[in-house]
Parts: structure tokens; sequence; C-alpha cells
């Protein structure tokens, strides 16, 4: 079923769902110590702190996460810190390393510490299961909101409820029916798996079962669209037995050959740079995703502070910093005034003029003499369209230059970052495919290259431990 896939073992993610549903969801205890913090008591704090009291503000997650929490108790901030665990385990897309430091970070705020290399928070158990999708990356507070309510409505009920309701499927679908959700939360895809890998598909998304069932000829998606997760779980299940009673002895998987390429939106084309990966997106896969909330369409500028840390990450290291005339005042501002003078007014650059015009816009450049080594396009907006055209730009008018791009944007775009990044207009690029000429570094990262100690004593290469391609990312 799909506990077994081949490109990666699931079993340690699996025990440590499993034991975590054992362990907190039925009885009370912590994940991650011996105390009991999976109470009542300590789930409707953590449901007051953050469920009723949101914030639409322009900071990350964790941060804003972070404030929402500041005044808890100590135990409900482990708590919720263990509640982040369990939202991240299941996303294959978002790496471990991230996962470990957000949890970690989260349980600081209790004033004790967890170690980096506790059994629960090791690359095995954080490698995820499979990819969360734009609507989960880019709405995790909702996600989290959600699964925060799930357990609030969890300990409503006795100990033996709660067993039954995770432990059978129809007491379980009939429970969270009538657990209210915002939107159409991925969340309760990822639960209902790890509560039944051997029923349920690895999927967060609706719409991959739907693709999958008419692929396959056993419904249309105008048909399966009126059908319930149950009736979609039942049919994946009946067409898995099919396609093992065809395929004996073989580990099959919607998301791995043979079965991903005959209902996946990936094509594999060939280029003059060998064979690659893209995505043809449609307006049903957007569709999954909730509409954003009339407060939290505002400008964005969290981007500027990211530029900031970018412009003395360099300065530190001794390179140049340019930054786009429009932006150089603010972002100056926020940086330490011992690093002004590695600010260019001007580049010193021997380009034809289109090819100026394109580098002079990008959000942040490091310069060594009259060379530039890193290119980065702080991407804010939720359509990440702009910082990868203009890196599509640079590369068309100059292939021969040799830059290394990035689109920095926040954790939870990533997904979109790179679905983006393999649309066909961005393949066919004389210099190759842009999924292999720019990499994407999450806001995160960058907060945590700039804490490095001894940054003075770095080069720039440093960048390249916490960067991610698309290439190699699983979609």
């Amino acid at each position: 079923m799909a506990r077994h896939i081949r490109k990666r073992d699931l079993s340690p993610v699996l025990g440590a769902a499993e034991a975590w549903i054992t362990r907190s969801l039925v009885q009370d205890q912590s994940v991650f110590s011996d105390q009991p913090l999976w109470t009542g008591p300590l789930v409707s704090e953590v449901y007051h702190a953050f469920v009723d009291h949101p914030d639409f503000g322009e900071d990350t997650f964790i941060a804003k996460l972070k404030g929402q929490l500041q005044n808890a108790s100590a135990p409900a901030q482990q708590l919720l810190a263990e509640m982040l665990w369990a939202l991240l385990l299941f996303p294959s897309n978002t790496k471990a390393r991230t996962k470990r430091q957000q949890i970690r970070e989260m349980w600081a705020l209790s004033g004790e510490f967890l170690a980096d290399n506790h059994p629960l928070l090791t690359d095995a158990v954080l490698v995820g299961v499979g990819s969360g999708g734009p609507g989960f990356n880019n709405y995790r507070p909702e996600e989290l909101a959600y699964l925060i309510t799930l357990v609030r409505d969890l300990k409503g009920r006795d100990q033996a409820e709660r067993q039954r309701s995770l432990t059978i499927y129809d007491a379980f679908m009939q429970w969270i029916a009538g657990v209210p959700r915002d939107g159409s939360r991925q969340y309760r895809h990822m639960l209902r798996f790890f509560a039944f890998p051997d029923r349920v598909e690895r999927m967060s998304s609706n719409n991959h079962r739907r693709k999958i069932l008419e692929a396959y000829g056993v419904a249309p998606t105008r048909e399966t669209k009126q059908w319930n997760d149950q009736q979609l779980d039942e049919a994946l299940f009946t067409l898995r037995a099919t396609l093992g009673r065809e395929n004996p002895g073989t580990v099959l998987d919607f998301y791995e050959p043979p079965l991903k390429e005959r209902w996946s939106e990936e094509q594999k084309v060939k280029t003059v740079d060998g064979e690659v990966t893209i995505v043809v997106p449609n307006d049903e896969e957007e569709q999954e995703e909730a509409p954003i909330p009339e407060a939290t369409k505002v400008e964005l500028r969290p981007s500027l502070h990211i530029q900031a840390r970018l412009a003395e990450i360099g300065a530190i290291m001794g390179l140049k910093i340019w930054v786009p005339p429009n932006d150089r005042g603010r972002v100056r501002e926020l940086v330490s005034n011992t690093h002004h003078a590695a600010f260019l007014e001007q580049l010193p650059l021997n380009y034809d003029n289109a090819t100026i015009d394109t580098i002079e816009q990008i959000d942040v450049l490091w310069l060594r003499g009259r060379s530039i080594m890193r290119a980065f396009e702080v991407e804010h907006t939720t359509a990440v369209y702009s910082g990868l055209l203009r890196m599509a730009d640079l590369l068309a008018l100059q292939p021969n230059m040799d830059i290394r791009l990035y689109i920095v944007a926040p954790d939870e775009r990533r997904d979109k970052v790179f679905r983006e990044m393999r649309r066909p207009v961005f393949t066919y690029l004389e210099r190759g495919p842009l999924s292999r000429n720019c990499a994407f570094i999450s806001y995160e990262s960058v907060d945590a290259i700039r804490s490095q100690e001894h940054l003075a004593h770095l080069n720039d290469s440093v960048i390249e431990e916490y960067e991610e391609r698309a290439d190699t990312g699983e979609a």
C-alpha cells in the first residue's frame, strides 16, 4: 500500500506518526518529553493564543507564531512546538533542517532546549511523506489552526472514543466530518494517511485523487467532484488492488513510475540541455487554495528586511553590494552603519543597455571587483512571477554570463516557486532550463546564515549549503 515507496523509507515517519497518535492524541503525553502536554486545558490555552488571536501582520510565519505564544505558559509553548512538528511531519518539500530549526525555536520559547539529535528530529523522521502542495504551504497558519481545532475537539471526548476515532476508518471519517474547518484544509488528508496508511494514499489534495481516477478510467472529474473524501479513498483503494494484481511483486506508488506518467501534469521534454521536467499549471490545481482573507491583502514589506540581511551578509564577507535605487535608502537604514560603505551607487559593469537595465533592478547583488558573484530576487508576492521573469530575462540577454541566481521567498512559498520555475516558458532558454540555473533560498535560511558566528571568515559559497533546487525536489 501507500506506506511503501521506492525512493525512500517511510517507516521512520510512519512510526513517529503512530507513536504521536497513540501517546498524544489518544493519551495526553508529550512526544519530546515525559510530560503530559496534550491535555485539554493546555490545548485550550494554545487555541486561545493562536486561533482566537490571528496575526495578519507582515512578518514570517515563525516570527508571528512566536509573538502569538510569547505570553503563554511554558507547557503551552512546548505543546505548540509539538503541534508544529505534527504539522510538518507530512510535507517532503520542506527540508528536514528547516523543520528542525523551526520546531526547536518554538520549544526554546519555554526556556528549555531540544537536542538537535532528538530521535524525533532526525532527517529520517522529518524527511516527509509527500509534497504539501501550494495550498498547504501558502496557508500554513490556517492549517495549524485546523490541527489545533481537531485536537481540541478530540480532547473533549473520553479516551475510549478518541481511540475508536483514530483507529477505525469509518469512525474517523464520521468524527473529522463534524469538526469545523475554514476552507479546503489539506491537513485532513495528512492526518487520515497517518492514521490509516494501509487504506489511504499519501496525497494531500483531492485534485490529485480525481486526476488519477479519471486517467485510469474509473470516473470522470465532473463526476468525482461531487464525491466526498471517503468515496475517493474507496475508489483509489479498489484501483490500487487492481493495479497490484496486474503488477505482482512491484512496489506501486501513484507518485512514482510507471503510474505517475499516466495522470501527472508533469511532463518530460527534451532540450539541448538534456531531458527536463516541466509543469503545465491549470486553474483547477490553484482552486484547492483558500482565498486570501481581506485582512491579509497588504503589501508585504518583510522583503526589505530580507534585502537588508542579504546586504549585511555580503558586506560582512567583504563583498560589494548593489540594491536598486528605489530600495537602497530604506535598505541602508536597516543595515548597520559600519556596512554602508559596501553599497555601490553605480554598477562597474560593461554590458549593453538592456542588460544593465535588467541587472540594476535585481533586488540584491554581491560583487567582487567587477564580477557579480550572486544575484538575489526577493519574491514576496503570491504570483512569484516577477523575480523569475527578471532572472529569465537576464539569462536570455546574456546566456554566457556566469552568475549564481537565487529566488528568496518565505519557506511556505517554496512549492509555488518550484512549480512556476518549471513552466515551459522558463525551460527553453538558450542557457538551459531556469530550474538548473536558479536556486531557492528561504527567508528562514537567510536568517540562519546571518546568525552564523564566524561569518566574516566565510566566503560567499556558504549560501550553497542552504540553496534548494527545483530539479532535485519532489513535485
